[in-house]
């Protein structure tokens, strides 16, 4: 076997699920690799190749989805993946092949699913200045924003000045748009290497 360069990174709790998946793809793309014959692969083949993997298995859930939806059922079965797979264009039987000729194996046998993150306090109404709790408002519910995001505010006088400068400003720069598009428009009529004004 070669070596990879694409080793599992140590999970903390800031680990996102995108880089656990990642991961678990470069992982077994790597394996796949190996086991079809290469002895070193470049990042960029891992990476693209990584991205087809992810399509597949992306594409195999919603095929297989898709299946129990037309069958009315709200939950996929073992049945729909077998058809899902079918659909993309290989068999159970080529994957069981394949797999008994190859042993892919974990890079990390202790990797917790679903990667638990630390939890952040979140806090609490009126701690932010959203004032007293009202009785019909559950305490566990985020706070109000602040009062000045839904306070009305007094109807006053536009600011903008006159509204005829506005209207010529307005008027002006509707010429300039227009006259742009004309000048655009007779370019693209202009035969190539033609005269240019």
């Amino acid at each position: 076997g070669g070596s990879w360069g694409l080793g599992v990174r140590s999970r903390s709790a800031e680990t996102t699920m995108e880089e656990f998946s990642g991961d678990a793809y470069r992982t077994v793309v790597a394996q796949i690799c190996e086991a079809v014959g290469f002895h070193c692969i470049t990042q960029s083949s891992s990476d693209t190749l990584s991205d087809v993997l992810a399509k597949y298995i992306t594409e195999v859930g919603y095929h297989s989805h898709s299946c129990a939806e037309l069958a009315g059922r709200t939950e996929d079965s073992f049945l729909d993946v077998k058809l899902a797979v079918t659909d993309l264009g290989t068999s159970l039987p080529e994957l069981h092949r394949f797999m008994s000729r190859n042993e892919l194996r974990y890079a990390k046998s202790d990797i917790q699913i679903p990667v638990q993150q630390a939890s952040r306090p979140r806090s609490r109404f009126g701690q932010e200045g959203g004032g007293v709790l009202p009785a019909h408002i559950p305490s566990f519910l985020p706070p109000f924003p602040s009062q000045h995001t839904y306070k009305s505010t007094p109807p006053g006088r536009a600011s903008g000045g006159d509204a005829k400068a506005s209207k010529k400003r307005k008027n002006k720069h509707n010429r300039m748009i227009e006259g742009s598009l004309l000048k655009l428009n007779t370019a693209e009529r202009r035969p190539q290497g033609g005269p240019r004004s």
